[in-house]
């Protein structure tokens, strides 16, 4: 017999992050400061509850809301990469790579647990957070959770995790 399987998604209109960040490629090509105008969207896939349904809409978009606020208006850096070095002092947030340095007021920056300030990257940072924060809520019925970071109007960066880390 065939079973169906059932997922919610969200996209909302305010489901949206303007932020600065750089990137590195090729080896040693190091991106000038830029900023994008990103777009996420949501997804968990599961069987249905007693409710009939996944999870609760509102619960899920406002735990992706959070995320997309934390990154809004900020210039997002990596703390994981072999090249760009982060320090911060009391004021201040350093970003370092090579012989470039950019100093940012700490309000101003986030710092990611990621190798790069990728759209991928930030996806997988946004699902875990999400999927930490709705894990009591949620349960650990759902099978995974997708999120997917739009940063140019139709390139998407997604990353699909399984629900029980």
């Amino acid at each position: 017999m065939n079973q169906a399987s059932f997922r919610v998604d969200v996209t909302k209109e305010q489901f949206v992050f303007s932020a600065a960040h750089f990137i590195t490629f090729a080896g040693d090509i190091c991106e000038r400061i830029h900023g994008h105008n990103y777009g996420v969207r949501a997804s968990v896939e599961g069987p249905l509850d007693k409710n009939r349904y996944v999870v609760d809409f509102i619960a899920l978009r406002d735990a992706v809301l959070k995320q997309t606020q934390m990154l809004d208006h900020h210039i997002v850096l990596p703390s994981d990469h072999a090249e760009i070095k982060i320090t911060s002092d009391e004021k201040e947030t350093t970003a370092r790579f090579r012989d470039r340095r950019w100093v940012f007021p700490n309000e101003d920056c986030v710092i990611l647990p990621v190798i790069n300030t990728t759209a991928e990257e930030i996806a997988r940072v946004i699902a875990q957070r999400v999927r930490e924060q709705t894990r009591e809520q949620f349960g650990d019925a759902i099978d995974w959770i997708e999120v997917a970071v739009d940063e140019n109007h139709g390139q998407w960066g997604v990353c699909r995790l399984p629900w029980k880390a």
